[in-house]
């Protein structure tokens, strides 16, 4: 079976289009470049909230046509005009603000948590603990909020627009979390770990893959007309929904192992998307 020509490219950006460093090469800006003026649709989608990846867009002159945040829970066009947004429940978000503790399933005792939490509400963003080495990972212009015991004591009335919930800290503590809340709140949430230390948490049904799907439906697109770039298990799954699926070198294993039919192709130390973006439309 012949694949379909691929009308559109969506991309990860930490560990995927971006380097160690955090930005581009002159050689991945000139092959995004190419493809745009090829007619190709360039679409960026991260776990990572809109008002700070606008920073970083414009930090490392990226010029996407579409932009998938928060692991799809926003949507905007180029001119970071909304296209779609998907919000947590007021109520909920008041509920997995107050958590002090995590459910053991072995022994189940409740112990005292040591991992943060986070909400992304609007273009702010609330803590219950800054940590520097977490804060240092964005961009300068997109700082957080650490309410320090006042987080506890946020109301539902308080949290609208709350577009994504997560949690930093080690990852042995935050798979009893993920498993706490996979029982507590069925249906209510999709939680997925974008790096072992972090887990985030959208809307139910809201995840990259729903992201992809959506600005397809926008584009008129096919979803095997899509090709999907990424590194971790945030990005799966947008990597099963398009046949055409590429996982860079340094991604992680487990999505490796998730997503069979992807090709391995370069590091995002190497250049891997652009090579391959080369390979698919400027190849003889």
């Amino acid at each position: 079976m012949t694949r379909m020509p691929i009308k559109a490219v969506v991309t990860d950006l930490d560990g995927t289009l971006l380097n160690p460093q955090h930005c581009i090469s002159n050689y991945t800006a000139e092959v995004l470049k190419k493809i745009k003026e090829k007619g190709i649709c360039f679409v960026v989608a991260t776990g990572r909230p809109y008002a700070e990846v606008f920073s970083r867009i414009r930090h490392c002159h990226l010029a996407p046509d579409y932009i998938i945040t928060s692991n799809g829970a926003r949507i905007h066009d180029g001119a970071f005009n909304v296209v779609r947004e998907h919000n947590i429940r007021p109520e909920l978000v008041e509920s997995l603000a107050r958590m002090r503790t995590v459910k053991d399933p072995a022994t189940g005792a409740e112990l005292p948590k040591k991992f943060t939490t986070n909400i992304y509400r609007g273009t702010e963003w609330l803590t219950d603990k800054s940590i520097p080495e977490v804060s240092k990972a964005f961009h300068m212009d997109f700082q957080c909020t650490d309410l320090r015991e006042r987080f506890y004591e946020l109301q539902a009335s308080e949290l609208g627009e709350v577009h994504e919930i997560w949690f930093a800290g080690d990852h042995d503590e935050l798979v009893l979390l993920d498993s706490a809340l996979r029982e507590k709140y069925p249906g209510d949430l999709c939680c997925t770990f974008s790096l072992p230390y972090l887990l985030d948490c959208v809307p139910a049904g809201v995840n990259k893959g729903s992201g992809v799907r959506e600005v397809a439906e926008v584009l008129g697109l096919a979803l095997d007309e899509v090709a999907c770039f990424g590194d971790g298990m945030n990005d799966e799954s947008m990597l099963q929904v398009t046949s055409a699926s590429f996982i860079m070198a340094n991604g992680q294993q487990r999505l490796k192992d998730a997503v069979p039919h992807a090709q391995i192709i370069g590091s995002n130390a190497d250049d891997g998307v652009a090579k391959k973006l080369e390979e698919i439309f400027f190849s003889s």
